[in-house]
This record gives C-alpha cells, sequence and structure tokens, in this order.
C-alpha cells in the first residue's frame, strides 16, 4: 500500500524534501573552524608550492587551497564535532528555483556591489588627491591559457567553499541567537573581512559587505545553499569576465 504524500498548511501534497534541520552549533565555533580551515589550506598550499615553479600556477595552487581549506573544515566539524548531518547546511529542495533565485539575485548583487566601489573609490580619490591603487583580485601573471584554467576555481571553487562557510555555517549558526538582518550583517562582515589581503583591497570591503548581505537574505529566503552558490557564482562571473577582457 503506497502512503499519499503529506498535505501541507494549504491543503495540497507536500512533495518536498522536509525542510533543514535546525543547527546544532553556536556562531562562535566558526571561529574554530575557520583557523581549522586555514590550517588544512596551509597544509595543501605547501604542497602546491613545492611542486609548481610558475606564478599562474602558484596562485591557482593557493586559491583552490584556500577553498578546500573552508570545505574539509566546516564539512569534517559538522560530522565530527557537531554530530549534525549535511543537510542542517541548508541542501536544495527546489533546484531550479533555487539556481533561478540565486542568478537573479548575483545580477542584482553586481549591480550593488560595483555601485558601492564607484562610490567609495570616489570618496577615497577625493581625500586622497588621487585615485587610489586598484587591488589585485586576480595576479597579473595570470593570462592567457591559465585564465581558462583558473576560471573554474574561482566560479566554482570559490562559491562553494565560502557560501558553505559564511552562509551555511556562520549565517545559520548566528540565526540560532540574532534575528535575520543582524545575522545578515555580521556574517557580511565576517565575508568582506575574509577577503582583506592588503590595503588596497579596503576599497573592495564594503561593496563585499553589502554582497554578502544580499548572499545570506537569498540563502535565509530559499533556505538552500544551492541558492547563495549559484547567486556567488553569478557575482564572480561577471567580475572574472572584466578581469579577462582588461588583460587582453
Amino acid at each position: 500500500m503506497q502512503i499519499p504524500p503529506r498535505p501541507d498548511a494549504f491543503g495540497e501534497p507536500d512533495r518536498l524534501p522536509p525542510l533543514a534541520p535546525l543547527p546544532t552549533w553556536r556562531a562562535w565555533e566558526a571561529v574554530a573552524v575557520f583557523f581549522a580551515a586555514l590550517l588544512v589550506a596551509a597544509i595543501v598550499d605547501s604542497i602546491v608550492q613545492a611542486a609548481v615553479t610558475s606564478c599562474p600556477g602558484r596562485y591557482l595552487g593557493q586559491l583552490v587551497a584556500g577553498e578546500a581549506g573552508l570545505a574539509v573544515a566546516v564539512i569534517g566539524w559538522l560530522r565530527i564535532v557537531d554530530h549534525a548531518p549535511l543537510a542542517a547546511l541548508g541542501l536544495p529542495r527546489r533546484p531550479w528555483g533555487d539556481l533561478a533565485a540565486g542568478v537573479a539575485t548575483g545580477a542584482v548583487l553586481v549591480v550593488a556591489g560595483d555601485g558601492v566601489l564607484v562610490i567609495v573609490r570616489s570618496i577615497v580619490t577625493q581625500v586622497l588627491g588621487h585615485a587610489p591603487a586598484q587591488p589585485d583580485q586576480v595576479f597579473t601573471c595570470v593570462r592567457g591559457g591559465w585564465l581558462i584554467a583558473v576560471a573554474p576555481a574561482v566560479i566554482v571553487a570559490a562559491p562553494f567553499g565560502e557560501e558553505l562557510f559564511f552562509r551555511g555555517y556562520l549565517y545559520k549558526g548566528l540565526r540560532r541567537r540574532f534575528p535575520v538582518w543582524v545575522a545578515a550583517l555580521i556574517s557580511a562582515a565576517a565575508f568582506g573581512a575574509g577577503h582583506f589581503a592588503g590595503l588596497s583591497y579596503l576599497l573592495l570591503i564594503p561593496g563585499l559587505i553589502v554582497v554578502g548581505v544580499g548572499l545570506a537574505l537569498v540563502y535565509e529566503r530559499r533556505q538552500s545553499l544551492l541558492a547563495s552558490m549559484a547567486a556567488h557564482a553569478t557575482f564572480n562571473v561577471v567580475g572574472f569576465i572584466a578581469i579577462v577582457v582588461s588583460r587582453r
């Protein structure tokens, strides 16, 4: 005998997978996870640096090591320390809807992030009396075929590792205690600070905080990492295309 689907609150059959389990971890654990990620990344990067001598190869290895460190640390801590299922991070319930919402959100975040960057750059130029130095988001040695090799790391690996940590683990941990906007702002500030790689990067951080808030909101709305990963990937695609065009 086949059991019929359980009706939802509106009397319609609920054929969707259940909502993600509530987090069993607290937000402060994200600090330990972050340092664990740094350790994993350092180990992987040291192996890569010993085997690769070219500048673009080392950059690619460094990038992959960092994102792999975040993914391994989050999943490992979640399963070993918190004894929580991976579903607690927010598995997709409506994959196509999550993808569509993510791409649309990413497009909006491109405009919002670039708008904030223009404003910040204008203010800094007025204060300094000259245009500030531009941050080197992708090493200048990465050109030609290496740009193609780096693309998957920027467009796929970065959204995967960073969304696991900043939205799936940190933001969701914050939501145990704080309302949406507080959790979104705190996780977005951490997201922006996590991209600091020198004084010139201070230009980017305000815009990245705005982007981080948007990523948290689409994650909250969809309760799915696929949505925030798709938004993050869309944002990165546009930025990466701009870098590729500038190096032709």
